[in-house]
């Protein structure tokens, strides 16, 4: 780089990385408090309604694994609404045992909707025997929520399912989530799920197991949160604003520091400089994709 006594900022290599900086800044105060870049999402919500999840023996028996869950589904939709989001999630319910029940019509971003026909189906006195209470067939019922998620178009699609019993999943059933891009999240009331685990890990989604208290908290808060966060935006951002940083940096670095203070030639000063903006900007994109789990301009969800 050539010497001169012209101030730094009247340099084009110094204006316009300032420019992408205050912009990159922008976008992060926009999306960090308007919280725009959310996705929009569907999620089906399976639940557990074989006969170990009321051992008293009363189907959906207050204080039964049965009612937590249900109380948590209403928790979900209680946060699911136009104050909370300005797109609510598409969201459908099952039920199953040795059977899969739709336990509402279809999706529907209308909370109240979903809630009403919640109740509804709950108070048929046919369903225990619908569900087939003695068995659990947690692969039918994935496969069931992949079919219905997949007519969702253009959304992030979440198989959440809540269970207290083992199970066992068909590594295609596992294959043919990751290819319909169905994230599969799983809450294991007591005992280990490996494969569930393994299901969860293949297609990103979330694996909790053990004595979970608070259910319906962390349906309303943990899962909502994760489920509509816009935070891969935000690491997008964060990058961008490191990358302009280092070209901003470039002529300090080179005047002030390399030549001024580390009293090194011009021209090795210069590629010094350079070559660490250079670096940088080739390995931040790599970082905030495996931070974010994609960059949000290639990877909706």
């Amino acid at each position: 780089m050539r010497s001169s006594r012209r101030a730094l900022w009247r340099y084009p290599l110094f204006q316009i990385p300032l420019i992408f900086l205050g912009l990159a800044c922008l976008g992060l105060l926009l999306f960090a408090f308007l919280g725009l870049g959310r996705p929009a999402v569907g999620v089906a919500i399976a639940l557990d309604l074989s006969n170990s999840t009321y051992e008293s023996g009363d189907f959906n028996a207050p204080g039964s694994t049965m009612s937590q869950e249900i109380d948590a589904v209403r928790a979900y939709l209680d946060e699911n609404s136009p104050q909370n989001l300005r797109q609510p999630n598409q969201v459908q319910i099952l039920g199953f045992g040795g059977e899969v029940v739709p336990l509402t019509k279809s999706f529907s971003d209308n909370s109240q909707k979903v809630k009403r026909q919640l109740t509804q189906v709950l108070q048929d006195p046919q369903l225990p025997e619908k569900v087939e209470p003695d068995q659990t067939d947690i692969d039918q019922v994935i496969q069931k929520g992949i079919s219905s998620l997949e007519s969702l178009e253009n959304t992030c699609r979440e198989l959440l399912l809540v269970t207290d019993g083992k199970a066992e999943v068909a590594p295609a059933t596992i294959t043919q989530a990751a290819l319909k891009k169905v994230r599969l999240h799983s809450i294991i009331i007591g005992q280990q799920a490996p494969e569930l685990r393994k299901a969860a890990l293949a297609t990103q989604g979330i694996y909790l197991s053990g004595q979970i208290n608070n259910l319906d908290v962390l349906f309303a808060e943990d899962l909502f949160s994760q489920f509509n966060s816009n935070l891969p935006w935000i690491i997008f951002w964060i990058g961008s604003i490191w990358i302009a940083l280092m070209w901003l940096l470039v002529l300090p670095l080179d005047r002030w520091v390399l030549q001024g203070m580390m009293k090194l030639p011009m021209p090795v000063a210069g590629k010094i400089a350079l070559g660490n903006a250079f670096f940088w900007s080739a390995a931040t994109p790599g970082i905030v994709w495996r931070l974010a789990g994609g960059i949000p301009w290639l990877s909706r969800c």
